[in-house]
């Protein structure tokens, strides 16, 4: 293999597909109305007398909204890799289901206030993640 000059280096530089493809209004929308559901979903499951089968389903289905959102930005074309801050935020996300988690599966329901707070947590989370994976 031949070895380029600066021209053709440069010209190399230019044809490599670029990694900035900016998110959609419609991806936007759709992860402002995930938070909202995750939110909404989480704090009724935690101010409420559920079954703990419920719990666990509204807990699992909670990890794969985020996991969903996850492996959608890993194989989204034309995306950069993800950043260790980006990991890091949906980690905290997953991590922070914990806290309305223990109220949610040890049918212990707390009060509407303790629930809203507890689920602000796992939400902020994913939401810290999505507007980092949104920036440009």
């Amino acid at each position: 293999m031949e070895e380029l000059d600066a021209a053709g280096r440069l010209g190399v530089i230019e044809g490599a597909p670029k990694l900035n493809k900016s998110a959609s209004a419609r991806e936007r929308v759709l992860g402002v109305a995930s938070a909202a559901v995750l939110f909404a979903g989480v704090a009724a499951a935690g101010a409420s007398d559920i079954p703990t089968v419920v719990g666990v389903l509204v807990l699992v289905a909670a990890v794969a909204l985020m996991m969903a959102w996850y492996w959608f930005h890993l194989s989204a074309t034309r995306r950069r890799p993800h950043t260790k801050t980006e990991n890091a935020a949906v980690v905290f996300a997953t991590m922070m289901l914990g806290a309305p988690g223990s109220k949610i599966l040890w049918d212990d329901p707390a009060s509407l206030g303790a629930s809203l707070a507890a689920a602000a947590l796992p939400t902020a989370g994913l939401l810290a993640y999505l507007v980092l994976r949104w920036r440009r």
